[in-house]
């Protein structure tokens, strides 16, 4: 009777964790920045958004990767109010300013296309 627990809660304990859906983080290189000579990689999972009556914003967490090491961390918040165009801020910045997306932003377009908002370009902004 002891071999026939021991098996059928061997055998439950499998199927659900065979029926498990994996929850995996990952990097997604998104640029390459000639200037530093670093690729930049997207934490996935750092990526939070919201849409309220005063606009849209989104935050995410980018790896600075030179020479396959993590150089540093870089913390990035866009934010669109209204009509106005979309502007960024990260860590690095001070928060003393916010800067206007241009529209060659490979991680601005990565985002918004994984968050599934549209935006459009005129000239030299995003909006």
């Amino acid at each position: 009777m002891k071999k026939i627990i021991v098996t059928v809660l061997f055998l439950v304990a499998v199927v659900f964790s065979v029926s498990m859906p994996l929850c995996e983080a990952k990097d997604v290189w998104v640029d390459r920045w000639q200037n530093s000579n670093a690729d930049i990689y997207v934490m996935d999972e750092t990526l939070a958004w919201e849409e309220n009556l005063n606009g849209k914003f989104f935050r995410v967490t980018t790896k600075e990767v030179q020479n396959g090491k993590v150089k540093r961390f870089i913390k990035w918040k866009y934010v669109k109010h209204g009509q106005e165009m979309w502007r960024y801020e990260t860590n690095q910045m001070g928060g003393t300013h916010m800067t206007t997306v241009s529209p060659g932003d490979k991680l601005f377009a990565f985002c918004m296309k994984r968050i599934g908002w549209q935006y459009r370009t005129e000239e030299l902004w995003c909006y």
